[in-house]
């Protein structure tokens, strides 16, 4: 049932999106990826709407209350300084939003790796 909510928020923050141009959702451990092209930029879990940030715009968003992401292992709790939530009264100020989302987009475009890029691992063959 949460991952229907979350895929409706979801829809929701992709719409807002439109001005980014091609912005997609998926789904992305329990939650929600906000995608354009092959980069995600966002993600809703927990039903909190995170976005990738660099040091200059989790500034601005801790300055209206964000939060980082954090998890939880079994030893301890995990925070994840690269996204951060985005304050639920924010979401109202549609063009406060989309240029963070634009920040934000650019901020993982800088780190996006392209999947051609990436490291293949080769199997080895099975000694006998």
């Amino acid at each position: 049932m949460a991952s229907e909510t979350y895929a409706r928020f979801a829809a929701g923050v992709v719409d807002m999106l439109a001005p980014l141009g091609a912005v997609t959702h998926r789904r992305f451990f329990g939650g929600q990826g906000i995608v354009c092209g092959e980069v995600q930029f966002a993600m809703i879990l927990g039903g909190v709407l995170y976005l990738r940030v660099d040091a200059a715009l989790a500034a601005q968003l801790k300055t209206h209350g964000a939060q980082p992401f954090v998890y939880g292992t079994r030893k301890r709790d995990v925070e994840v300084a690269s996204y951060y939530s985005v304050p639920e009264e924010c979401l109202d100020d549609e063009e406060l939003f989309v240029d963070w989302a634009r920040r934000s987009l650019a901020v993982a475009r800088q780190h996006h790796v392209p999947k051609s890029a990436k490291k293949t691992t080769r199997r080895r063959k099975p000694t006998t």
